[in-house]
């Protein structure tokens, strides 16, 4: 088999999370912009869509003819890109199975990691990569607003849990990094902080749990005129108890 069939055998793949990219086995495919928002579109919906739905979430200004007829052009060039892409009939169209999506995977993962399903070392790295990465940043579109923010929403509590895990594996480091992207991700997210301090604390690193703490509680303060909740001094308790007489000199 030659190279270029390996790459076609490889079947094609979707990215949608920190830029949108098509992949035909290890090559990049390159694709208009109306192609583009086809694509992305029934990728992020996950589902076959009708024509009529598709054209006028894509073009929702243009008359409807119009608008069909951008649809039909946007198909062909993903068509001439790879014929195994898109599964079209009569009235409808959406991806075919066979398609990898990275927004269908880590939208999975992130609800496998939100339900405490046993989750093992290699997948976590890929998970925290992933969720770092926003969906089809730079995207303007309407139709996506919604499914942003419910992606924002699943990445938060998804890091959150994952700090948590590698806390109670030990492994600090990752935790810590991982819930600093929570934090990144919502500023203001308090279970992001708490897991953050958590990691700290658990680490013996009190003087930093503490500063966190104190950071955290002036940025909620000046941006939104409120104090955290009792949990955060909860977790930082244990730094700001004596220590017992055996263990002072």
């Amino acid at each position: 088999m030659t190279t270029a069939a390996m790459s076609r055998a490889a079947g094609p793949s979707i990215n949608l999370l920190g830029g949108f990219s098509v992949h035909v086995g290890h090559q990049v495919v390159p694709m208009p912009r109306n192609a583009q928002r086809v694509l992305g579109f029934l990728a992020v919906t996950g589902v076959e869509q009708l024509r009529d739905t598709v054209a006028g979430n894509l073009w929702p200004t243009a008359a409807p003819e119009r608008a069909m007829s951008n649809l039909r052009t946007a198909l062909w060039r993903v068509r001439q890109a790879d014929p195994r892409i898109v599964r079209a009939r009569r009235d409808a169209i959406g991806l075919d199975q066979e398609v990898r999506i990275d927004y269908e995977l880590i939208t999975s993962q992130a609800r496998r990691i939100i339900a405490e399903y046993p989750v093992e070392d290699q997948v976590i790295s890929g998970a925290a990569r992933l969720l770092e990465a926003d969906l089809l940043p730079g995207w303007d579109e309407e139709w996506l607003l919604l499914e942003r923010e419910r992606h924002r929403q699943l990445r938060i509590h998804a890091l959150e849990k994952l700090s948590e895990l590698l806390t109670s594996r030990g492994q600090y480091g990752r935790a810590i990094d991982v819930a600093c992207a929570a934090i990144r991700v919502e500023p203001l997210h308090e279970s992001a902080h708490a897991a953050l301090i958590a990691a700290h604390m658990a680490e013996g690193n009190h003087t930093e749990a503490i500063r966190h703490g104190r950071e955290y509680a002036r940025l909620l303060d000046r941006e939104a005129g409120l104090v955290p909740s009792p949990r955060i001094a909860a977790l930082l308790l244990p730094a700001q108890r004596p220590l017992p007489e055996t263990q002072r000199s």
